[in-house]
């Protein structure tokens, strides 16, 4: 099986169920339109930052379609990538009314997509045993699962760092295992950590949590599969936006130097988001 190829950096936003499939259309083309400055240091940097649109269903496939006329019909030369949302677990077409199977989401060019999301956890009673079906359902298609995790209680931040860092790593172990468990060791991965306490909120997590966080992440991914080859990235969501990356936000630490990239929701609906965001992702190169 052939994966995509992830760069260093990635840079991922959903559009949930916020937009109308109008506003969908317009929001991508802002995006691609030149003067806006966000396509052309992607372009530039291509082989190092990778941004990653994820629409509604609705959206999909007219999305797909404006991809393909920019530049080719073939999803590895499109200037930015398409995600999805949410998939079913079979990985052929059937009688699954109602349900996106992955066989169609790959045939529209879609290289990633998002699964376990908390909302979807929350309001769909969706399960690590679930989301791992469906991760597996992904990769069979030759894409990569963007696997939303994170930790449901706020941290007390007002005692020993270690203390809270070891309660979150209990809540993300089971999350991080299951998944692993359940796809190929040569498939590439994508961990969104997202404090489910986070999502939503005025700020984000603290840099000074959420790093020390990330890299726990990544020592229970070489923990649980120790003969692993393909990549495993960690993107930090959760209220993220401008300012993040860079430490600007906070007017300290940035977050650049502990994650592979940004998963970015409300903060980036409008196209100002999405370029400071892509600017100072570049600019740290």
């Amino acid at each position: 099986m052939s994966y995509p190829k992830l760069p260093s950096k990635l840079v991922l936003t959903s559009t949930k169920a916020y937009f109308s499939p109008s506003r969908t259309i317009s929001y991508l083309k802002s995006i691609l339109d030149p003067t806006e400055n966000i396509l052309p240091p992607l372009q530039k940097h291509s082989d190092q930052v990778l941004f990653v649109l994820i629409p509604d269903f609705l959206t999909i496939y007219p999305c797909s379609e404006v991809l393909s006329s920019i530049n080719s019909s073939r999803p590895s030369s499109w200037p930015i990538a398409l995600g999805a949302q949410n998939c079913y677990q079979s990985t052929s077409y059937g009688a699954y009314t109602g349900e996106i199977v992955t066989p169609a989401l790959s045939s529209l060019g879609v290289s990633i997509v998002e699964l376990n999301h908390a909302e979807r956890r929350r309001l769909l009673h969706e399960t690590d045993e679930s989301s791992a079906a469906r991760a597996a359902a992904v990769c069979a298609q030759g894409m990569v699962p963007l696997v939303c995790i994170g930790e449901l209680d706020r941290p007390d931040l007002a005692g020993p760092m270690s203390r809270a860092v070891g309660d979150a790593v209990t809540q993300l172990s089971p999350q991080i295992g299951t998944i692993l468990k359940a796809i190929p060791k040569d498939a590439p991965i994508i961990f969104a950590y997202e404090p489910v306490w986070a999502i939503g909120a005025a700020q984000p997590a603290g840099v000074g949590y959420v790093g020390p966080v990330v890299q726990a992440i990544r020592e229970i991914a070489r923990g649980v599969d120790k003969g692993r080859t393909g990549e495993v990235k960690v993107v930090y969501g959760g209220s993220a936006g401008p300012g993040l990356w860079s430490g600007k936000a906070n007017g300290g630490d940035g977050l650049g130097k502990y994650v592979d990239g940004l998963f970015l929701g409300r903060f980036a609906h409008e196209i100002s988001g999405v370029r400071g965001v892509v600017e100072e992702v570049v600019e740290s190169l």
